[in-house]
């Protein structure tokens, strides 16, 4: 196995993980809820601090990967969070499962910065490596709803967190006793970077970039903490079908819906990873984010096989952007300190977007739980503004990954 593929092999198993670990919470809510007695409310809000590590500590995770390399970052992401994850085996309260997630999030925020860092200075085909590495994380996305629920089903929802466990030490010892060349490779695009005056002259455009983001990240949160629960809400014609089939496992049909979902949403990001290599970047950005926008609308409104639909055109699209923002990101910072600007990307979009688990309460309280999709869908329309301006201020620069 040469160094390239190597670099693929496990920034795609860390990512696997972190989406894993992401959506495996919101998938458990319902039997936690049963397991705690508390309400939908209470057991959400205790996923607050895995949410908020993933982004808040990714920024000195990026620090410490530029300093003392991505590849012992990744190690220490598959044995912190294995050790995170078998804290939350043993834990027996909501305020133990609330610090053993918390564990989870502090270590898992390494992989973003230290995968797509180290993918973005080692691998020739940037924008391709970077889709099968946004695919990675909807593999783990589609899996965790499907995996939890079932391991739920047949031993309880600790279960699920002892796999996690048991899958993230594996890489863990597998990459300790594998070596990667971390030396960067030089490519053609970047003989000619797009700043040539320095980052300092475009400024303004790296924040109004960075606003997007966040606005992306808040949104895209937003879903991944609903739509299990809202789906089990909304749809239930698969559960309905179930019912005849095999009654116990009804309670799967939310997962199995979002897991589908979210394997629609594969192909979003191998699309984008493909054409991220092709075309001029900004305006790709610009097109996922304005055709993603009328379907969130509709998910406010649809019910049972219309919001099925509407949320995997959704999520297609939502997902396609990942490897193209995270050309862009590549783009907007130096190579000694890439690893710091993808920190600072997780930071705005898991930092900021964890808090999209108290917008979700609250507009829960006020309207009902599908107003949340119209809030994400105000949020599309500032970022696809953003964008507009993105691309005025910045016309004489060239945004490519060719």
């Amino acid at each position: 196995m040469n160094n390239e593929k190597k670099i693929v092999l496990f920034t795609f198993t860390s990512h696997f993980l972190f989406h894993f670990y992401e959506l495996a919470f919101p998938a458990l809510v319902i039997p936690l809820v049963l397991s705690l007695n508390m309400n939908l409310e209470e057991v959400l809000k205790l996923g607050f601090p895995m949410y908020l590590g993933f982004g808040l500590f990714s920024l000195p995770w990026g620090f410490f990967a530029d300093r003392f390399g991505n590849r012992i970052a990744l190690i220490i992401c598959f044995f912190g969070t294995g050790i995170g994850a078998i804290m939350t085996v043993l834990a027996n309260s909501p305020s133990e499962i609330m610090l053993s997630l918390a564990v989870i999030g502090i270590f898992a925020g390494i992989c973003h910065p230290a995968s797509m860092g180290l993918i973005s200075l080692g691998v020739r085909n940037r924008g391709m490596a970077l889709g099968i590495n946004a695919i990675a994380g909807s593999i783990g996305l589609a899996a965790a709803p499907f995996l939890a629920g079932f391991l739920n089903w047949v031993s309880g929802w600790k279960m699920a967190y002892l796999a996690a466990a048991v899958f993230a030490l594996f890489w863990g010892v597998a990459m300790l006793f594998t070596k990667i060349d971390e030396t960067p490779l030089v490519h053609a695009h970047e003989k000619n970077p797009p700043f040539k005056k320095g980052c300092g002259a475009y400024l303004p455009s790296i924040i109004l970039f960075f606003a997007v983001v966040t606005l992306g990240g808040l949104a895209y949160r937003i879903n991944i903490v609903v739509l299990p629960a809202y789906l089990e809400w909304k749809a239930s014609f698969l559960s309905e079908f179930l019912h005849f089939l095999a009654p116990s496992a009804i309670t799967m049909a939310a997962g199995i819906l979002t897991s589908v979902i979210y394997i629609v949403g594969i192909g979003g990001q191998l699309f984008g990873g493909k054409i991220a290599d092709r075309f001029e970047l900004r305006w790709l950005y610009l097109i996922f984010n304005a055709i993603s926008l009328p379907f969130v609308i509709m998910m406010a409104y649809g019910a049972e096989q219309f919001l099925f639909v509407a949320s995997a055109v959704y999520v297609f699209f939502a997902l396609g952007i990942q490897p193209i923002e995270n050309s862009l990101i590549a783009k907007f910072t130096p190579q000694r300190w890439r690893s710091t600007g993808y920190g600072l990307a997780s930071v705005l979009i898991f930092g900021v977007g964890s808090l999209a688990i108290y917008l979700v309460a609250w507009v829960k309280d006020t309207w009902h739980l599908g107003t949340v999709y119209i809030f994400s869908g105000i949020m599309i329309i500032m970022i696809v503004a953003g964008i507009m301006l993105l691309m005025r201020i910045t016309r004489d620069i060239s945004f490519k990954n060719f």
